[in-house]
């Protein structure tokens, strides 16, 4: 078992009144194997719930388990290590970076983690080899270099640190289609490669219906669906989530309602255009 939150409930403190973001909340995360999509309505918690994944927010009431380490932690326990356990990348990461080359920036992770100089350069080489940062660019400033080069030398920094589980917040935000389906398909090679948990905000529920195989729903702070992506979208209380469905299943709702297509769930494009070619042939 990874992560393990057992009636978890987070308030942020205000001069007058305090502000609950999470409430009750119950719920275990796999160390390996798992690909979770967290989505819910601006507000709903979601952020909040994975920065308690790392210890950078403790639990205002309910206990956290985090690869053993009680949260809130004991009187003077160290919990720093839990941050290279469970890798947090921030939505815009790339304005993290600060260093005076990309191999410095991804780098500084491992080193800070207490690895040497040799370990942390070849921990950083071989995340930026896994996200596609080519060697010849090492040496270049990393202001230098394109929107979405950055964001993966940023990821790079993470991944240096070698994370367990490794949590993206809305990693797509702000990128072209193309960014998108390249960023995201390197998220799942790391995640079949690797059989490391990845952990997904998002939006976006194209990328859900794509990718995920576990989703989250938090509604005000509460965990209200926890389940298949299959289960999400069939649910037959699927409207009371306030959730858009992903465009290959509006496509095919449509095409059933003005066509006669027969409706079968298909969660991704390729999925999509291969169905409607069968379908045409019949």
């Amino acid at each position: 078992m990874g992560i393990q939150f057992n009636d978890v409930s987070f308030a942020y403190r205000g001069l007058r009144v305090n502000y609950d973001a999470i409430g009750h909340i119950n719920l275990t995360i796999e160390a390996k194997g798992e690909f979770i999509a967290i989505v819910g309505h601006t507000g709903s918690g979601k952020s909040t719930l994975v920065q308690h994944m790392n210890a950078l927010l403790l639990p205002s009431s309910g206990t956290l388990n985090v690869f053993s380490q009680q949260l809130p932690p004991k009187k003077k326990e160290k919990i720093n290590f839990l941050r290279q356990k469970v890798g947090l990348v921030f939505q815009f990461p790339e304005y993290q970076l600060f260093e005076e080359t990309i191999l410095k920036d991804i780098m500084f992770g491992p080193k800070n983690f207490k690895s040497t100089e040799e370990e942390a350069k070849e921990k950083a080489m071989k995340a930026a080899e896994v996200v596609g940062i080519d060697a010849s660019l090492y040496e270049q400033s990393p202001f230098r270099i394109s929107g979405g080069q950055m964001r993966r030398v940023a990821i790079a920094g993470i991944l240096a640190m070698e994370p367990e589980i490794l949590v993206l917040d809305e990693p797509t935000r702000g990128l072209d289609p193309k960014g998108r389906k390249d960023l995201m398909d390197m998220f799942k090679g790391i995640h079949e490669n690797d059989n490391k948990t990845i952990i997904m905000i998002t939006h976006d529920m194209d990328l859900v219906s794509e990718y995920a195989k576990r989703v989250i729903v938090l509604d005000q702070g509460h965990l209200v669906f926890d389940g298949t992506k299959e289960a999400l979208f069939e649910h037959p209380a699927f409207e009371s989530f306030h959730l858009d469905l992903p465009t290959p299943l509006k496509i095919l709702k449509h095409l059933e309602k003005t066509a006669g297509i027969p409706y079968k769930p298909v969660y991704d494009y390729t999925s999509l255009l291969s169905y409607l070619k069968e379908v045409s042939h019949e």
